[in-house]
């Protein structure tokens, strides 16, 4: 066992190394474009920008090392795990069965399912999952149950907030009906809130179809970054700004004192209906208040297995965080310094993307007569470096994929962005 924990170190050293070559190549690239088709600051200072801040974000996040004092260790708040659900009826009942089997003292824990307006047979599912539950020969201890039946659907939010409402415990958790916990998740979450500053705590999700298919296996990088380095660079100033529904803590007081203003939200004068957890993760944020993430509170989540649902899906993400970005930006200056110039980049930097990319596919080949190599090489070392760091933590080989993402969003998606803008009043959910 020592040998293979040595050779793995080595090969991660190696890893390291060549990812920092890499990053090193695309520094060199990024000059060499900035002079052969960047006569422009806009072009020169949006090469320099998008580069430090990907690469500043795995940094930051090399950095976020979150303690708690061994003496606190003990702290065991009450909570209740809180499943809003609609049409779920496939994977509810192992969801509920999942979380009662957390490891925590039994008596300290309640879950909340609510079945908000299903057509299909979550409600029967739910039931069941009730009933084996609270069966005494299923787990060690008495796990309550309580299943909340609306016959039409009212929304997340509201699902969210009843939840809340229904609980008399310090933390609530809300769990994806989608989604499965580790044992240890809880545990891994709820230690944190021994600070009295911290709101809330992401935990970290994995893609539980990640063998699926081509799709699933490009989400699969991706979560794993966005998690392990976007919102490890944040929370390392207290400020992860979407604390994510399929997995993520509350401290119940905090959320009360914010929930009628979060329950009837408007923008552009029209009812917010989408993006609750990074809305309720803001305005707990311009409370003052502290968001973590824990890489050790891990849960496993369905992601999109059709391109169709997963295009919906990331419309619906772009919506969100255009309108909770916009009203971040007006509080979001009063946190540390590092902090707030990493969040006002990463609005600035998307909003541009699309001139960039038309200006170096588009119209540096029509003006010139050339092809953008060094642009496009960038962007492929780019890329890389991205599935590198995914292997780096993982040995995955799934890396490659992570590759052909990162290059697929920047080629692909970020077309969606000046459509989302355009479609902010449209309150729709989308992927229902």
């Amino acid at each position: 066992m020592k040998k293979i924990f040595n050779f793995k170190n080595a090969r991660r050293i190696n890893l390291w190394v060549i990812f920092y070559l890499v990053v090193y190549i695309i520094l060199v690239i990024k000059l060499v474009t900035i002079q052969q088709i960047g006569n422009g600051i806009l072009f020169a200072t949006y090469s320099i920008a998008v580069s430090f801040y990907i690469l500043s974000r795995f940094s930051l996040a090399y950095f976020y090392k979150p303690s708690v004092p061994e003496s606190d260790l003990t702290y065991e708040p009450t909570i209740s795990f809180a499943v809003p659900s609609k049409n779920e009826g496939e994977n509810i009942r192992e969801t509920i069965l999942k979380i009662a089997n957390t490891n925590y003292p039994k008596n300290k824990f309640d879950i909340i399912a609510i079945n908000d307006g299903s057509d299909d047979n979550t409600l029967d599912e739910m039931l069941r999952a009730k009933k084996i539950v609270e069966n005494k020969n299923y787990i060690d201890g008495n796990v309550s149950v309580k299943v909340i039946d609306w016959k039409i659907n009212r929304g997340k939010r509201e699902g969210m907030a009843e939840s809340v409402r229904q609980s008399d415990k310090d933390i609530v958790i809300f769990i994806d009906s989608d989604s499965f916990i580790d044992p240890e998740a809880a545990r891994e979450l709820v230690k944190y809130f021994i600070y009295d500053e911290v709101a809330a705590v992401a935990g970290h999700a994995y893609v539980a179809n990640a063998q699926t298919n081509f799709l699933t296996k490009m989400q699969a990088v991706r979560y794993f970054v966005a998690f392990k380095a976007y919102k490890a660079a944040e929370a390392l100033f207290g400020a992860v700004t979407c604390c994510s529904g399929c997995c993520s803590a509350y401290r119940r007081s905090y959320m009360n004192e914010v929930m009628n203003e979060w329950l009837n939200q408007k923008f552009l004068g029209v009812q917010c209906t989408y993006g609750d957890d990074r809305s309720l993760t803001n305005y707990l944020l311009r409370k003052g208040y502290k968001t973590l993430f824990s890489n050790e509170a891990i849960a496993y989540t369905f992601v999109p297995d059709t391109l169709n649902k997963f295009i919906k899906q990331q419309f619906r993400w772009k919506k969100s965080w255009v309108r909770e970005s916009l009203i971040a930006g007006t509080f979001m200056w009063k946190r540390n310094p590092i902090m707030s110039i990493s969040f006002y980049l990463g609005i600035i930097l998307p909003l541009l993307a699309p001139i960039i990319v038309i200006r170096a596919l588009v119209w540096y080949p029509y003006t010139t007569g050339n092809a953008p190599f060094y642009y496009l090489f960038g962007l492929l070392l780019m890329a890389i470096v991205y599935g590198l760091y995914y292997y780096i933590y993982t040995l995955d080989k799934k890396w490659v994929y992570g590759v052909v993402f990162a290059a697929f969003y920047t080629i692909i998606l970020i077309w969606q962005l000046p459509w989302a803008i355009l479609n902010l009043r449209d309150a729709r959910w989308g992927t229902r």
